[in-house]
Protein backbone atom coordinates (compact mmCIF):
# COMPACT_ATOMS: atom_id res chain seq x y z
CA UNK A 1 0.00 0.00 0.00
CA UNK A 2 1.27 3.17 -1.14
CA UNK A 3 1.43 5.76 1.85
CA UNK A 4 0.34 9.34 0.88
CA UNK A 5 2.78 12.44 1.32
CA UNK A 6 1.56 14.96 4.10
CA UNK A 7 1.08 17.83 1.45
CA UNK A 8 -1.21 15.68 -0.21
CA UNK A 9 -3.20 14.69 2.60
CA UNK A 10 -3.63 18.47 3.74
CA UNK A 11 -4.57 19.37 0.23
CA UNK A 12 -7.00 16.32 -0.05
CA UNK A 13 -8.57 17.80 3.52
CA UNK A 14 -9.00 21.20 2.07
CA UNK A 15 -10.54 20.26 -0.76
CA UNK A 16 -13.28 17.59 0.63
CA UNK A 17 -14.19 20.41 3.19
CA UNK A 18 -15.03 22.75 0.56
CA UNK A 19 -18.49 22.08 -0.47
CA UNK A 20 -19.63 22.07 3.38
CA UNK A 21 -17.59 25.40 2.99
CA UNK A 22 -19.18 26.68 0.54
CA UNK A 23 -22.92 25.71 1.32
CA UNK A 24 -22.24 27.09 4.99
CA UNK A 25 -21.34 30.79 3.73
CA UNK A 26 -24.27 30.73 0.32
CA UNK A 27 -25.48 34.46 1.10
CA UNK A 28 -21.72 35.65 1.80
CA UNK A 29 -20.80 38.20 -0.87
CA UNK A 30 -17.22 37.24 -1.01
CA UNK A 31 -17.21 33.67 -0.74
CA UNK A 32 -15.51 33.53 -3.99
CA UNK A 33 -12.16 34.82 -1.82
CA UNK A 34 -12.93 31.95 0.82
CA UNK A 35 -12.33 29.31 -2.01
CA UNK A 36 -9.85 30.80 -3.84
CA UNK A 37 -7.78 31.68 -0.28
CA UNK A 38 -8.05 27.96 0.52
CA UNK A 39 -6.59 26.46 -3.06
CA UNK A 40 -3.96 29.21 -3.04
CA UNK A 41 -2.91 28.04 0.22
CA UNK A 42 0.82 26.61 1.44
CA UNK A 43 -1.40 23.68 2.62
CA UNK A 44 -3.02 23.33 -1.26
CA UNK A 45 -1.61 24.61 -4.46
CA UNK A 46 1.07 26.57 -2.63
CA UNK A 47 0.38 29.56 -5.57
CA UNK A 48 2.26 33.00 -5.04
CA UNK A 49 -0.44 34.93 -6.67
CA UNK A 50 -3.98 34.31 -8.47
CA UNK A 51 -6.91 36.13 -10.02
CA UNK A 52 -10.26 35.14 -10.49
CA UNK A 53 -12.27 36.13 -13.29
CA UNK A 54 -15.68 35.87 -14.55
CA UNK A 55 -16.21 36.01 -18.33
CA UNK A 56 -19.68 37.28 -19.05
CA UNK A 57 -20.01 37.49 -22.98
CA UNK A 58 -23.78 38.20 -23.17
CA UNK A 59 -22.79 41.82 -21.30
CA UNK A 60 -19.22 41.94 -22.46
CA UNK A 61 -17.83 42.00 -19.66
CA UNK A 62 -14.36 40.75 -18.17
CA UNK A 63 -14.59 40.84 -13.98
CA UNK A 64 -11.86 40.50 -11.57
CA UNK A 65 -13.38 38.61 -8.78
CA UNK A 66 -10.93 37.78 -6.03
CA UNK A 67 -6.92 37.85 -5.37
CA UNK A 68 -5.18 36.02 -3.74
CA UNK A 69 -1.20 37.00 -2.98
CA UNK A 70 0.40 34.56 -0.63
CA UNK A 71 2.22 37.81 1.35
CA UNK A 72 -0.85 39.10 2.22
CA UNK A 73 -2.27 35.75 3.07
CA UNK A 74 -4.46 35.71 6.27
CA UNK A 75 -2.83 34.01 9.36
CA UNK A 76 -5.97 31.79 10.81
CA UNK A 77 -8.66 29.98 10.18
CA UNK A 78 -11.17 32.19 7.58
CA UNK A 79 -13.91 29.93 8.04
CA UNK A 80 -14.05 30.03 11.84
CA UNK A 81 -14.06 33.90 11.49
CA UNK A 82 -15.66 34.87 8.23
CA UNK A 83 -15.56 38.59 8.84
CA UNK A 84 -12.35 38.92 10.60
CA UNK A 85 -11.44 37.05 7.15
CA UNK A 86 -13.26 39.41 5.27
CA UNK A 87 -11.94 42.83 6.97
CA UNK A 88 -8.44 41.36 5.82
CA UNK A 89 -9.41 40.63 1.97
CA UNK A 90 -10.73 44.29 1.89
CA UNK A 91 -7.30 45.87 3.30
CA UNK A 92 -5.84 43.77 0.77
CA UNK A 93 -3.93 45.70 -2.29
CA UNK A 94 -3.93 42.60 -4.70
CA UNK A 95 -7.17 41.29 -3.79
CA UNK A 96 -8.76 44.87 -4.45
CA UNK A 97 -6.58 45.47 -7.85
CA UNK A 98 -8.50 42.34 -8.89
CA UNK A 99 -12.00 43.06 -7.96
CA UNK A 100 -11.50 46.31 -9.51
CA UNK A 101 -10.25 45.21 -12.55
CA UNK A 102 -12.80 45.07 -15.69
CA UNK A 103 -12.15 44.56 -19.32
CA UNK A 104 -14.21 43.44 -22.46
CA UNK A 105 -15.46 39.89 -22.77
CA UNK A 106 -12.80 37.42 -24.11
CA UNK A 107 -15.40 36.03 -25.64
CA UNK A 108 -16.40 38.94 -28.06
CA UNK A 109 -12.75 40.38 -28.76
CA UNK A 110 -10.21 39.78 -31.59
CA UNK A 111 -7.61 39.13 -29.57
CA UNK A 112 -6.51 35.14 -28.55
CA UNK A 113 -6.91 34.80 -24.33
CA UNK A 114 -3.28 34.55 -24.69
CA UNK A 115 -2.72 38.23 -25.11
CA UNK A 116 -5.85 39.14 -23.11
CA UNK A 117 -4.29 37.21 -20.25
CA UNK A 118 -1.12 38.51 -20.50
CA UNK A 119 -2.39 42.17 -20.92
CA UNK A 120 -3.78 41.52 -17.16
CA UNK A 121 -0.94 39.57 -15.12
CA UNK A 122 1.27 42.74 -16.09
CA UNK A 123 -1.93 44.93 -15.10
CA UNK A 124 -1.41 42.74 -11.69
CA UNK A 125 2.25 42.81 -11.87
CA UNK A 126 2.47 39.26 -12.17
CA UNK A 127 5.39 37.66 -13.59
CA UNK A 128 5.81 34.14 -15.28
CA UNK A 129 2.34 33.38 -14.92
CA UNK A 130 -0.07 30.39 -16.11
CA UNK A 131 -3.55 30.46 -16.83
CA UNK A 132 -6.52 28.37 -16.78
CA UNK A 133 -10.40 28.55 -18.37
CA UNK A 134 -13.46 26.66 -17.19
CA UNK A 135 -17.34 27.15 -18.04
CA UNK A 136 -19.09 28.18 -15.54
CA UNK A 137 -23.19 27.94 -15.57
CA UNK A 138 -24.99 30.49 -17.42
CA UNK A 139 -22.39 30.70 -20.60
CA UNK A 140 -19.88 32.13 -18.37
CA UNK A 141 -16.10 31.55 -18.42
CA UNK A 142 -13.62 30.94 -15.13
CA UNK A 143 -10.49 32.64 -15.55
CA UNK A 144 -7.29 31.97 -13.20
CA UNK A 145 -4.17 33.95 -13.73
CA UNK A 146 -1.42 32.47 -11.31
CA UNK A 147 1.95 32.05 -10.57
CA UNK A 148 3.50 29.15 -8.99
CA UNK A 149 5.24 29.54 -5.74
CA UNK A 150 7.61 26.70 -6.21
CA UNK A 151 7.02 23.46 -8.10
CA UNK A 152 4.63 24.06 -10.99
CA UNK A 153 1.61 22.95 -10.59
CA UNK A 154 0.17 20.42 -12.41
CA UNK A 155 -3.29 22.01 -14.67
CA UNK A 156 -5.50 18.84 -14.46
CA UNK A 157 -5.35 19.01 -10.48
CA UNK A 158 -5.56 22.54 -10.43
CA UNK A 159 -8.84 23.17 -12.68
CA UNK A 160 -10.60 20.56 -11.07
CA UNK A 161 -10.64 22.28 -7.81
CA UNK A 162 -11.37 25.85 -9.59
CA UNK A 163 -14.60 24.18 -10.31
CA UNK A 164 -15.49 24.79 -6.81
CA UNK A 165 -15.46 28.67 -7.65
CA UNK A 166 -18.31 28.16 -9.95
CA UNK A 167 -20.79 27.00 -7.00
CA UNK A 168 -19.93 30.38 -5.41
CA UNK A 169 -22.73 33.33 -6.10
CA UNK A 170 -21.01 36.61 -7.32
CA UNK A 171 -22.65 39.79 -6.26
Amino acid sequence: MKRRHEGDINLLRIIHRLPQNILKMHDTENVCEFVLHDLCCQECFNLQKAAYFVDNPAFNCLKGVAGYECSQAYNGDIWHDPEAFTEHMRASDFNQKVRNAMHYSCKNCQEPDEKVMQDIAIELGMEDFAYCTWDLKHDNHGYLIYQAKEAPVEPEDLLSSLCFLGFCPIF
